[in-house]
């Protein structure tokens, strides 16, 4: 995947073109590239879970993930994630996924609130394209308000994933999981544990370190240097951000000795 390093907003559904901020380039001129992916900041979405499961049943969607504590299906994983409308829930957190002719796109919690992720199968105009996912965001309850911001763009198909921005000490692949198309898919690919949207790392403290307050409750356990825990995915980076923490990786996995 290739960092674009662009950044656009939308104001309000009548827009006719996208503006510009940060670089000062355009997003290739006013169209999605079939080519890269894009993750779109939407802010804070308060739509209750009893509701919004509730809608999205309604709606055809397949509802999974776990909710008080109780699975939400009984379908495998597997199953459920090749659905073409799939909202998955994890207690208070939710990501909904819906696969389309001309593009596909998920919601999904960030550090932030929530993001869009957005993926044209062709090049399509992004205001048209944008407001035909707000408009089908806000028929379900999920969005109130429709200023958004392209916050990075991606190729579709790379060899090699983002680094990580600079003072955020992360494994690579930690990283790009975070930032990749698929939380799903890119964790099975790399072999990394999940539990719904949360994922197993181990933090390395700085000598006299302690994991921040924030994240004490998905420790799963601790000793004087390394911290267990899982964590939710878009939670890796602010982890890695903490001044206490001197790396965030995935656990070490015992190889197989060679005959």
């Amino acid at each position: 995947m290739v960092n674009r390093g662009e950044r656009t907003t939308l104001f309000g559904v009548l827009l006719l073109a996208i503006l510009v901020i940060g670089s000062g380039m355009a997003v290739s001129g006013t169209q999605l590239m079939q080519t890269d992916y894009y993750l779109i900041s939407i802010g804070t979405i308060d739509t209750p879970i009893e509701s919004l499961i509730q809608t999205a049943g309604g709606k055809g969607f397949s509802v999974a993930g776990f909710y008080g504590g109780e699975p939400l299906a009984g379908d495998t994983e597997d199953a459920l994630q090749a659905m073409p409308a799939l909202l998955y829930v994890d207690e208070s957190w939710f990501l909904l996924r819906v696969t389309g002719e001309d593009f596909d796109y998920t919601v999904r919690p960030t550090e932030e609130g929530y993001e869009l992720v957005l993926v044209p199968h062709t090049d399509l105009p992004q205001a048209e394209t944008i407001y035909s996912v707000i408009s089908s965001l806000q028929e379900m309850g999920i969005l109130d308000s429709v200023d958004m911001e392209i916050t990075a763009q991606y190729a579709q198909e790379s060899e090699k994933g983002p680094l990580p921005p600079e003072g955020i000490a992360i494994d690579s692949s930690l990283y790009g999981l975070s930032v990749a198309v698929d939380w799903f898919a890119e964790a099975s690919r790399l072999g990394i544990d999940r539990v719904g949207l949360r994922v197993e790392v181990v933090a390395e403290k700085l000598p006299g370190g302690t994991i921040p307050e924030a994240f004490t409750p998905f420790i799963e356990s601790e000793s004087e240097g390394l911290a267990k825990l899982l964590l939710p995915i878009w939670q890796l980076t602010e982890l890695a951000r903490s001044s206490s923490i001197g790396y965030v990786r995935a656990p070490y996995r015992p190889q197989p000795s060679v005959p």
